[in-house]
């Protein structure tokens, strides 16, 4: 059996969370033979968790963490930075998996929590809640929800006019806004980054290596990369959309990638615009709806537009040009006098999306195991996902597991091309509806 990866992620574009940090070392590049009890693919949010936790509760153990690119970079590094403990859109879902995912999230929120703290990662990480914003009648119907959703959870929620988004936020785009507490906000290619470097001693991680080919033998694997071979009694695939580029799940989810954009900071000039220097979150209240951020170093992020993603990579050229003017036409609707402030960087990144909210978790095949995280607050679910697939792979039960386990998996969707004309008739539809929330 041998399982070859059809793509090698190889991100393009400018990821602007990753590119205002400071320089990084040089690569640790994996060379030459070894030979370790578990391999993990992937050092995004789940193979960070997955390696973290295989170390603590196996310290006798070796586990290699192989990164393509480097550990920040792709994809868990490229989100919004929300970690969130709920999110949901539309009408008042079935509030028993709402319950059931806000354990998910709540344990993986405090997870990257207690790591940022006992690490003291410099990640910008900020209590700091978030806000929904209402420009339109479709935002005014999904806000509206949003609140009934808080509510019938439990969670604290207070509701802005248009003066006090104006106060709070600088602008008088918003008819309305909801503010809720309890999400942390960080630059995510930092978070990663801090996170990576503090694995335990049993743990190393090499980047800028590639898995090329998993092939079986004996009673394990040989994991072949570009200038090295591990062999290995277990792996796990951590490798997110990329998953199905190595034969697993594939047809289970949806790849659907979006774009930010992130100026240089503001001058006194530019921020008087704004009319604040306390940096926010907001999320649209309607799906289609842009995500804004104020950072602490005065920069303004902007995030819309969300497409099918089913080819191999996002190209660089697509998201410099269209893309970014688009995120400048909506930075300049809510702040008229910042029309003209240029981004500095503008990328794109690929989310998952089941059919069901099922999982994708567990052994695959024989000693190789996979976990995806997929659909909303990807970040802390894929985080608790990670460490509890490490504690299923050692035979380690909790309430917790149980719940991760007792999640359907993803189930299969429709072939392409209807696929394809189903996602693009309810993005259109989305974008229609929404079009004064962009």
């Amino acid at each position: 059996m041998m399982l070859q990866a059809k793509v090698i992620p190889k991100h393009t574009d400018s990821n602007g969370w990753w590119h205002i940090l400071p320089a990084v070392a040089a690569p640790n590049v994996l060379q030459g033979a070894h030979k370790v009890r578990t391999v993990v693919i992937g050092a995004g949010v789940c193979g960070i968790a997955t390696a973290f936790r295989l170390g603590e509760i196996c310290p006798n153990d070796e586990t290699i963490l192989l990164e393509a690119e480097r550990a920040g970079f792709g994809t868990s590094g490229r989100n919004a930075g929300f970690m969130l403990n709920v999110h949901s859109h539309g009408p008042p879902k079935r509030l028993e998996i709402l319950r059931r995912n806000m354990q998910l999230w709540a344990s993986g929120l405090e997870d990257l929590r207690r790591r940022v703290n006992e690490f003291q990662i410099p990640c910008d990480w900020s209590e700091a809640g978030r806000f929904y914003g209402a420009a339109g009648p479709d935002g005014e119907k999904h806000i509206d929800e949003i609140a009934e959703t808080l509510g019938q959870l439990g969670l604290e929620h207070r509701w802005l006019d248009q003066s006090e988004m104006q106060t709070r936020i600088g602008t008088g785009f918003y008819q309305r806004g909801l503010f809720t507490p309890g999400n942390a906000l960080v630059n995510p290619a930092a978070l990663m980054k801090g996170c990576a470097a503090y694995l335990p001693r049993n743990v190393t991680m090499f980047e800028e290596t590639p898995a090329q080919s998993i092939a079986r033998r004996g009673d394990g694997f040989v994991v072949t990369t570009p200038k090295g071979v591990v062999t290995c009694d277990r792996v796990v695939l951590a490798t997110g959309v990329f998953l199905r580029h190595f034969g697993v799940a594939k047809g289970r989810y949806v790849p659907m990638a979006t774009y930010g954009s992130l100026t240089g900071p503001l001058t006194d000039e530019q921020l008087a615009q704004i009319g604040t220097s306390e940096p926010f979150g907001l999320l649209g209240g309607s799906e289609y709806g842009a995500t804004i951020r104020l950072m602490k170093d005065r920069r303004l992020f902007v995030r819309n537009h969300f497409h099918h993603a089913p080819k191999k990579s996002l190209p660089g050229g697509t998201v410099l040009g269209p893309i970014a003017d688009m995120h400048r036409r909506s930075m300049a609707a809510r702040w008229p006098g910042l029309a003209d402030v240029p981004f500095e960087h503008s990328w794109g990144g690929i989310m998952a999306f089941t059919w069901n909210d099922g999982a994708i978790f567990g052994e695959v095949d024989s000693g190789i195991f996979a976990v995806l995280t997929n659909d909303v607050s990807p970040m802390t679910r894929g985080t608790a996902s990670g460490r509890l697939l490490a504690d299923y792979m050692e035979g380690r039960d909790s309430d917790l597991l149980q719940l991760q386990l007792g999640i359907d998996e993803a189930k299969r969707l429709p072939p392409r091309p209807f696929l394809d004309v189903g996602i693009a008739y309810e993005r259109a539809k989305l974008r229609w509806v929404a079009k004064q929330e962009f």
